[in-house]
């Protein structure tokens, strides 16, 4: 009977020490494991960034980071050209070009003029292979000119001014379009001593080098 009385105490003094020792342990694995730290390649852990940054934007229901989403009605030109994309658009700054290449965005270009754009075109008017856009805009009753190539970003190049007997009697009323794959500046011309006709419509066609330069191919003056 003495024995039996022993017995219980020593048991459950038995069990509260079992237990503490089981509590430390489990402490002592979850600090050590807290602490290790297992070192990652630089490539693998972009891997998983994207990965990690698609697969939220995809349970959000929104496009990853590198599509593009304007809202339409701010877009005034959206061409295609090969598989270039060329889009005009108005936001909180003013005007930006956005230049998309299969639906991400390629490059971005703000300018002054393209604030007064009236029109807008694509080409590959040097044949490389990388399109442009051809920018038309009116300022103080002028005609302007700016043009940019889809190659390595956006390469900006622009039209000479007139020069030489292109420029005698030279009356304004300034259009530009392409025929031809070249660049035409037609406008009016007065009094002068160079032409056949003493006034009237002159016509100047450009080429455009793959070093972003015009040349001049041939002026043609008519009544």
């Amino acid at each position: 009977m003495q024995k039996l009385k022993l017995f219980f105490p020593i048991l459950i003094i038995f069990i509260f020490l079992l237990t503490g020792v089981l509590i430390w342990f489990e402490n002592h694995e979850a600090n050590q494991e807290d602490h290790q730290y297992i070192a990652l390649p630089d490539s693998l852990i972009q891997q998983l960034a994207v990965k990690d940054s698609t697969e939220k934007a995809n349970f959000l229901m929104a496009a990853p980071p590198t599509t593009v989403a304007f809202n339409a009605s701010n877009i005034f030109f959206d061409q295609k050209k090969d598989s270039y994309t060329f889009q005009l658009l108005k936001d909180s700054l003013g005007v930006k070009l956005v230049v998309l290449y299969g639906g991400k965005i390629l490059a971005e270009s703000r300018e002054k003029r393209l604030e007064n754009a009236s029109k807008a075109e694509t080409s590959d008017l040097n044949s490389n292979g990388y399109p442009e856009i051809l920018i038309y805009s009116y300022s103080k009753h002028k005609l302007t000119f700016t043009g940019f190539e889809a190659n390595h970003g956006l390469q900006k190049f622009t039209l000479p001014p007139l020069m030489g007997r292109q420029s005698f009697g030279y009356a304004g009323g300034d259009t530009l379009f392409v025929e031809n794959n070249n660049l035409a500046r037609r406008f009016q011309f007065r009094n002068s001593q160079f032409s056949t006709f003493p006034s009237g419509t002159r016509t100047c066609e450009y080429t455009l080098g793959r070093d972003l330069k015009f040349s001049m191919v041939r002026t043609l003056d008519s009544e």
